[in-house]
């Protein structure tokens, strides 16, 4: 319960830096209309990569509310497993796919920013559940 909780706070305060960055891109740029229109072109190419990913995700969530054990465990083996290992190439691709056509550099640092923070995200909750785990392991042994 510790580790949902803690991940929760920590996506939103990187939500709150992405926001934060957004903000202040919009509020510095000298061609606000630009800025808008090209970050929503990018942003419509990033979901192409995310949504399709994403409704992977959430289509095996929902296979394992089937009474199966062996539907639940082939979920996890072959689908969430795999999805997990690949979501931070998915982050990669998906961001540079949406920075590919924009034109403007604001959109295209934003993007790196953003990409960065969801990264460093991803590393420190994998790093600190990796301690977590292996504190449990020398407690058992």
């Amino acid at each position: 319960m510790r580790a949902l909780v803690r991940g929760v706070v920590a996506a939103q305060i990187v939500s709150v830096l992405a926001l934060a960055a957004l903000v202040l891109t919009g509020a510095l740029s000298p061609h606000r209309d630009a800025l808008r229109a090209d970050l929503e072109s990018a942003a419509g190419r990033m979901l192409r990569i995310f949504l399709p990913y994403a409704a992977l995700v959430l289509l095996n969530l929902a296979l394992r509310l089937l009474p199966s054990t062996d539907i639940r465990s082939a979920t996890s083996v072959f689908m969430l497993g795999p999805l997990t290992a690949i979501r931070p190439l998915v982050m990669i691709v998906g961001v540079l796919y949406g920075l590919s056509k924009s034109r403007l550099l604001e959109t295209r640092l934003l993007g790196l920013f953003i990409l960065a923070l969801m990264l460093s995200f991803e590393f420190s909750l994998n790093r600190r559940a990796a301690r977590a785990q292996a504190v449990q392991i020398r407690t058992l042994v």
